[in-house]
């Protein structure tokens, strides 16, 4: 029997390898770099705008049977299944596969549906996702708009498969869609930062890992390792009612090295996560307990820089100008000298 015939019906069939050591300096360049990493996710369709884009730009969601009536939810299911900072374990057990277990994700009824109950969990027996996913762009004024009156978007829960299977389709205008759910993506995605800041602070504590370095000014930046940089607000004592101003969103600081410039990203700590986030982060992680400047260092980090730019994307509006809240988007430069 031809090779080439049993290689090509058993492509399928056989358990794909599991990841191992890199080989080469792309490899490990490509790994460590949160950037590179989202761009090469599958390119996905955003059915509200007909967006291409690759899918770490769009936000996915799955119908799911509630556990005790069995109508079906609209859920988002990339935020939904992972446990927060179990990305992190994972990778601490050599990118093996992780065992993730289900969130308990409370799903209130939207008020237009009287009698729905309130599902208290996404179970692995009743709580199984099916039919293929749906995409929207991960943009909170987008998925707001659903549940928004006048906003042309109303009715697109009903339409989330799109042009696609027309079986699932039907499930689709009959699913339940949260007026909140704007609200529960981002709760979700700030916590599971939350919870990985956590847990790479332990680390750095109690097993002597280097994955967050704090900074003593700017110009300490410059000697750190190049990852993105956290900024959590300066120490005001004359007056802690005056806003203060921080970098905006999206902000860099370029670093100029031997003739080349690097960008790293600044991330607003509390801008992005929120006041009560913030400061649980700040009472639960010993490295971040104190200081105003951190960076994070190596490949453990860069899920958690992939998610934080991800919130970025996720909070921002085309409508926003850099100074709005009080804070004003600068961009951070440090120049240092050749070592010519």
């Amino acid at each position: 029997m031809d090779p080439s015939y049993w290689e090509a019906t058993m492509r399928h069939q056989i358990p794909k390898p599991k990841k191992g050591n890199t080989t080469n300096s792309v490899e490990r360049q490509f790994r460590k770099n949160p950037f590179a990493k989202a761009l090469a996710t599958p390119i996905r369709q955003c059915t509200a705008t007909k967006t291409r884009l690759p899918s770490f730009f769009l936000q996915d969601f799955n119908l799911v049977s509630h556990p005790k009536s069995g109508h079906p939810w609209w859920v988002p299911r990339s935020l939904a299944w992972e446990e927060p900072g179990e990305s992190q374990q994972a990778d601490m057990a050599g990118d093996q596969q992780a065992n993730i277990e289900v969130v308990q994700v409370e799903l209130g009824a939207p008020e237009e549906t009287p009698g729905a109950e309130r599902p208290t969990a996404t179970q692995a027996n009743h709580g199984k996702p099916y039919g293929p996913s749906a995409y929207t762009l991960a943009k909170k004024d987008l998925i707001s708009a659903f549940g928004v009156n006048a906003s042309g978007y109303t009715s697109h829960p009903k339409r989330l498969f799109g042009g696609s299977s027309s079986h699932y389709a039907r499930l689709a205008g009959k699913a339940v869609w949260r007026e909140d759910m704007a609200s529960v993506i981002l709760d979700r995605m700030q916590r599971e930062i939350v919870e990985d800041f956590i847990y790479l602070s332990r680390l750095c504590v109690e097993d002597s890992r280097h994955y967050m370095a704090r900074c003593h000014g700017w110009d300490d930046v410059q000697y750190k390792h190049q990852g993105a940089i956290l900024w959590f607000g300066e120490a005001s004592e004359h007056d802690a009612t005056k806003p203060e101003t921080g970098p905006g969103p999206f902000a860099t600081y370029n670093v100029s090295k031997d003739g080349i410039t690097t960008s790293v990203a600044v991330h607003n700590i509390p801008m992005l996560l929120g006041t009560k986030n913030t400061a649980e982060v700040r009472e639960r992680s010993p490295m971040l307990a104190d200081g105003s400047l951190f960076m994070l260092a190596g490949r453990r980090t860069a899920k958690l820089q992939g998610k934080m730019w991800r919130l970025q994307g996720y909070m921002s509006s085309h409508d926003e100008s850099p100074g709005q809240g009080g804070w004003q988007e600068v961009i951070l430069e440090k120049q240092t000298a050749d070592n010519d």
